[in-house]
């Protein structure tokens, strides 16, 4: 059998599979009702519909089962109960789909979890011919997930529905944004079931969703639930509701996490500041394509006699825990603590009159075969990082856990593209930026405009980060709020005692509207790492 990453086969556990399929049969009461799940894995979903109570209540099943992999077709073929008309299809899904014209009452599973990088050619072109048929713009193919859900909606029945666990990406990330848009489009109800527990504990962290399609229902729109906990599903102890804000936007879904009132009562300010984009120029960080071979530490600088090629450099957001600026004192100290803080910019370097040190070092880049990276095969010389220019004003670090991490650099070092390179407009102040940055509004709508995933790591992207509300300040006195963030025992700390002074100076909001704000923050942050 293949690599569990390379076919994306992370089963659903059964205690949720049961839930699904007896919560999706309850809606049908035709005498006849056929369904497909299109990548069957063991069996958990086939087993939890041919076994499922509801079965007397129809005269005729037909299970439609299909995989590529054999010997799971085989578990799941024996899991099944003889009271449906089983037909077990040995495939890929992606041929099954053009082979086969027949509509489904139901149509249910989890479909693998496949980055592009890893289909074969044949496969994209499958994939993306199935986005093509829905009129999707976006050709590329992210995942492979994608075209399951894309076909399932191409092959449902007039009245059937779609039930799919799917990455929590689908909510989050700007390539589901057509997708998005096509499941509002398709059905008349769309039920969103978030998890505050993870489901698939082997697939590092990997959140999902639970999405429930109707194409025609009585009450129509998009509703969506948080579930604590299996017992929650099973007892039937949640309660849908209706956001009707974020399902006529364009918003990411995971602003569903609000409730109506929050988000509109977040919008509303939102609608009353700039974004960070009318304050700064932001673009990534310097790319090595070889971190470990271009960035070292300062034993491997004077070992190899590089020191004239060497430049400092913050490698990892982890560096610079704490604080508002990095100072001369900061790096040196990563130095003492021997952290890759020299980046090695040989650009400069005559590949004709190349130093028997600097020969000697690449030497050791050639025996690892780096030239044959694809970023280093784009480059003339291979060991020649491209974009090594000044060093930014400030950085932002694209991923953070407890808040992200927005520095000033007194340092005038150089970053790598864990962070993005930050530079003030005319008429504004790095300064005032990174102290009104700090608050409340702005760092719950990093939660929500960002992603996250594996361990609770938040990501915010350059476009989400520039599509930040900030409600610009000026600070009376830099040094003493930089001491006092570097102090500070957590941020809910930093943002307790210069709220008011932000918030209330440019929006005029009360003590109670700032309470709330942090409020709402607070929760987002906590259903992020899963608290």
């Amino acid at each position: 059998m293949q690599d569990k990453k390379n076919i994306g086969s992370y089963y659903t556990p059964i205690r949720l599979a049961n839930f699904i399929a007896d919560y999706c049969l309850e809606n049908f009461n035709e005498d006849n009702i056929s369904i497909l799940e299109p990548s069957v894995g063991d069996g958990n979903f086939a087993a939890a519909i041919s076994n499922n109570n509801q079965l007397n209540r129809f005269q005729n099943i037909n299970l439609t089962i299909v995989e590529r992999e054999i010997d799971e077709l085989n578990k799941a073929i024996e899991r099944c109960n003889p009271v449906v008309n089983l037909n077990s299809i040995h495939s890929d899904y992606l041929d099954f789909h053009n082979s086969d014209d027949n509509l489904y009452s139901l149509i249910i599973g989890n479909p693998p979890y496949v980055k592009s990088s890893l289909l074969a050619d044949e496969q994209k072109d499958l994939c993306k011919s199935i986005h093509i048929y829905s009129g999707l713009k976006d050709k590329k193919i992210n995942n492979i997930w994608t075209a399951f859900l894309v076909s399932a909606i191409q092959k449902i029945e007039n009245n059937g529905v779609v039930a799919f666990v799917l990455p929590l990406e689908l909510l989050q990330v700007k390539f589901s944004e057509e997708i998005r848009d096509l499941l509002k489009s398709s059905f008349d109800r769309l039920e969103v079931f978030m998890f505050d527990e993870l489901q698939f504990q082997e697939c590092k962290g990997q959140d999902t969703v639970l999405i429930v399609g109707y194409n025609h229902h009585q009450e129509q729109g998009t509703y969506y639930t948080t579930i604590k906990n299996i017992d929650e599903l099973e007892n039937r102890s949640f309660t849908l509701m209706q956001n009707i804000s974020v399902s006529e936007s364009n918003t990411k879904w995971t602003h569903h996490f609000l409730s109506p009132d929050e988000h509109q009562f977040l919008e509303n300010l939102k609608s009353k500041l700039n974004l960070t984009t009318k304050y700064v120029e932001n673009k990534a960080g310097i790319v090595t394509a070889a971190n470990d071979y271009f960035i070292v530490n300062d034993e491997v600088v004077t070992k190899n006699r590089l020191r004239s090629y060497s430049k400092p450099i913050v490698q990892k957001g982890f560096y610079v825990n704490g604080s508002v600026t990095f100072e001369n004192e900061d790096f040196e100290k990563l130095v003492e603590e021997e952290k890759p803080t020299y980046l090695l910019d040989f650009n400069k370097a005559n590949p004709s009159k190349l130093s028997k040190s600097l020969v000697s070092y690449l030497e050791i880049g050639t025996d690892r075969e780096l030239e044959t990276r694809f970023k280093c095969r784009q480059r003339k010389h291979w060991y020649q990082v491209p974009n090594i220019a000044k060093q930014s004003e400030a950085f932002f670090f694209k991923r953070a856990h407890e808040y992200p991490k927005f520095l000033k650099n007194n340092a005038e070092a150089y970053v790598t593209d864990s962070a993005y390179m930050v530079e003030s407009k005319d008429g504004y102040q790095i300064e005032n930026i990174i102290f009104s940055f700090y608050n409340s509004l702005t760092l719950a709508f990093a939660e929500l405009e960002g992603r996250y995933y594996g361990g609770g790591v938040l990501e915010v992207t350059p476009n989400e980060f520039r599509a930040l509300p900030l409600p610009y300040s000026v600070v009376n006195d830099f040094e003493a709020y930089k001491e006092n963030f570097k102090n500070k025992q957590n941020i809910s700390e930093i943002l307790s005692r210069y709220n008011t002074e932000i918030l209330n100076t440019t929006l005029g909001l009360t003590s109670e509207e700032i309470n709330r704000i942090e409020a709402i923050r607070t929760k987002l942050v906590s259903r992020r790492q899963k608290k």
